[in-house]
């Protein structure tokens, strides 16, 4: 399993970053501290896919991760990132944050998914561990006073977002819920279907296919039984999983009945680079299933705006991969306040109050009673036939509701290019 260790030694004079594990690759750089507050060395971990399918949110984590380190510097603050690839197996999850624990690290940033968070959750539990999800939504990991805390919304309100797309235009639908067989995809489905229910739509259960090993043909056949099953009522698909959703749209551009039905996706699988470097899938996305829109948390217009170092790392602004950049800031804020040596309880209370009302880079945060987000406005990204070419584009975006339980206001335009996945306005 490949690890990344990145070392920063903060003094008045000079910052070296270097990796470990024999590579001989060093920058320095000149910084002093620019915030006052106590000083002082700390070793934080990283749970990141860097290799699996979930490698494009773990690659710019990464990044994002790497370039707060001046942000430590500049608070006198020596810190080290050690960051494990887990290709989002919750086996290699649990092994890796034992290895951390091991090390005596109790703070780690990461796992991405709701797989891997249920996986180490208990051993963070047990060991006074404080673990931040930069990706994981599942509803069903939500305890108040638990290791676990997450700086994005559970999939309890990105299901309200899908739901109110699916359900504002142009109605009531007949809806195909297909998923990954994981926790977060899970509970995005769940959440998915009580929103269209409640709006007046009826779920269609389609497939749920094993997280390995799965014949994305076959998956494909079985959503278009449940699609062709329906009577004059429209029928759209709702299709939750990570870059594995490129397999299923290739195959489904071969199946007859599935011409023109609408596709919608989470956010696994949004802004996949996997979908886009398929051709079928792309030209099915964007074409048969009108952009395959997918929602993903956005970058509120009153965030703080990024330091350079972070716009460098992340120059397409991944509100993910800023959510992990903050989850380090905050990070600092407690261990200055509640010390170096913090753990457990004392630790999690103070993450818990930097966090609370803290204006990230990611927009403002606030937590709920479990340590998860309460919410953030989302944008339906879609792949769009640009002059024959495809491209992930923002479609549209769901600012949440004043009143819980009410829809959200969609703001929705399809693709404006005259390609073929262009859509109407509802």
């Amino acid at each position: 399993m490949r690890r990344i260790c990145l070392i920063l030694f903060a003094s008045l004079a000079v910052v070296a970053l270097g990796a470990c594990g024999g590579s001989d690759e060093k920058s320095t750089e000149t910084l002093a501290p620019t915030t006052a507050g106590p000083t002082g060395s700390v070793t934080i971990g990283a749970l990141l896919d860097l290799t699996g399918p979930g490698s494009t949110l773990g690659t710019q984590s990464r990044a994002a991760l790497e370039s707060a380190l001046v942000e430590a510097s500049s608070r006198g603050v020596s810190v080290t990132l050690d960051v494990r690839d887990t290709g989002s197996d919750p086996a290699t999850a649990l092994k890796e944050i034992q290895g951390l624990h091991e090390l005596g690290i109790t703070t780690v940033i990461g796992p991405q998914t709701s797989s891997e968070a249920r996986e180490v959750l208990d051993f963070a539990n047990q060991n006074g561990m404080l673990v931040i999800s930069q990706g994981s939504t599942a509803s069903t990991l939500a305890f108040p006073g638990d290791a676990l805390y997450r700086l994005v919304p559970t999939d309890q309100v990105e299901g309200v977002a899908s739901g109110d797309l699916i359900t504002v235009n142009p109605g009531p639908r007949r809806v195909v819920v297909a998923h990954r067989d994981d926790a977060g995809n899970a509970g995005l489905a769940s959440a998915v279907s009580a929103t269209v229910t409640a709006r007046g739509s009826t779920v269609v259960e389609g497939p749920v296919y094993p997280a390995d090993d799965a014949d994305y043909a076959e998956v494909a056949r079985e959503i278009a039984d449940a699609v062709g099953s329906g009577g004059e009522e429209e029928t759209v698909v709702y299709l939750a999983g990570f870059e594995e959703v490129a397999d299923i749209l290739a195959a489904s551009s071969t199946i007859q009945t599935l011409e023109n039905v609408p596709f919608y996706g989470g956010d696994g699988s949004a802004k996949s680079a996997a979908i886009i470097e398929n051709v079928e899938a792309a030209k099915f996305a964007a074409g048969s299933a009108l952009g395959y829109p997918s929602p993903l948390p956005t970058i509120s217009g009153d965030a703080t705006a990024p330091p350079e170092p972070l716009t460098k790392a992340v120059p397409d602004a991944d509100p993910l991969a800023f959510a992990a950049y903050d989850a380090l800031v905050i990070v600092l804020t407690a261990l200055q306040e509640a010390g170096f040596a913090a753990t457990g309880t004392e630790l999690r209370n103070a993450f818990a109050a930097a966090a609370n009302g803290f204006d990230g880079v990611s927009g403002a945060v606030q937590l709920d009673s479990a340590g998860d987000r309460s919410t953030m406005p989302f944008a339906y990204w879609g792949v769009c036939d640009v002059d024959g070419t495809y491209e992930w584009r923002e479609l549209g975006d769901w600012v949440p509701p004043t009143t819980p339980g009410q829809p959200g206001v969609v703001a929705y335009l399809g693709c404006q290019t005259g390609g073929v996945g262009a859509a109407p306005a509802p």
